[in-house]
């Protein structure tokens, strides 16, 4: 997938769901691997985008629930009105591929930046 990069825009990328783990009847916690993961810092958020068979695109965005230096991983409470949540908590796989891209720490968009060594 090809990555674009607009300043001020998100740099979309696709990742593929790696593990699910059930953290209560509600609540998952979703393992990814986006191939191009530059890494991420505490306070950064995963948009996700996910489109339907028919083409209708949903976008979300998780707080990023893995520490800075593990593999990426958001948790997601479903909703019982939701429109997406209920999909990744419920129908979710492992090997599903979507596309992601994160938001910077304190910002409302822009990519991420590079972590401390």
């Amino acid at each position: 997938m090809e990555r674009t990069a607009v300043r001020g825009r998100l740099t979309w990328q696709a990742a593929t769901v790696t593990g699910l783990t059930p953290e209560t009847a509600a609540v998952v916690t979703i393992m990814l691997d986006p191939p191009d993961w530059p890494g991420h810092q505490a306070g950064q958020h995963l948009d996700v985008r996910l489109t339907a068979e028919d083409g209708y695109v949903a976008e979300r965005s998780y707080s990023i629930a893995s520490a800075p230096g593990e593999p990426l991983a958001i948790t997601v409470e479903r909703l019982e009105d939701g429109e997406v949540s209920p999909y990744l908590t419920e129908e979710l796989r492992a090997a599903t591929n979507w596309s992601c891209a994160a938001r910077s720490a304190g910002t409302s968009s822009g990519n991420p930046p590079t972590p401390a060594r």
